[in-house]
């Protein structure tokens, strides 16, 4: 498994952003959200994601970033751990909180969000077929 977050995992057009928040699904284990969707993506992968800490939660910008470079840290170091569900996806994952948090606390919650959005991806597998 390659532990990185290259460039071309991150999603940057304003196309899949706006069908993303219209369209896509979303999961919760605080102090993160994660929305996601299925979509065509051109580079072959299996997966964009977007890493966002607003404004309204984090009022400082060197508060936002630190959060924003654990959540990156968390997301490379437990790709393994997510469910493939063998399509492309997109994914948009939201720090809910108001306040910066310890390391330790985010990695215990962003696995537990990993487990809400495996569960509810089976699901949704499952019913589908």
């Amino acid at each position: 498994m390659q532990y990185s977050f290259s460039k071309k995992e991150h999603l940057t057009k304003k196309e899949h952003f706006d069908s993303l928040h219209a369209e896509g699904r979303s999961v919760k284990a605080f102090p993160f959200s994660l929305r996601y969707m299925e979509a065509v993506l051109e580079d072959g992968l299996r997966r964009k994601v977007a890493i966002v800490a607003p404004k309204r939660g984090l009022k400082k910008a060197v508060e936002r970033n630190r959060v924003k470079r654990q959540m990156r840290e968390l997301y490379r170091l437990n790709k393994d751990k997510v469910l493939d569900s063998g399509v492309q996806e997109i994914w948009s994952i939201r720090y809910l909180g108001n306040r910066p948090n310890d390391y330790a606390f985010l990695e215990a919650e962003y696995l537990k969000l990993l487990v809400a959005y495996a569960e509810q991806r089976k699901k949704e597998l499952e019913n589908e077929k």
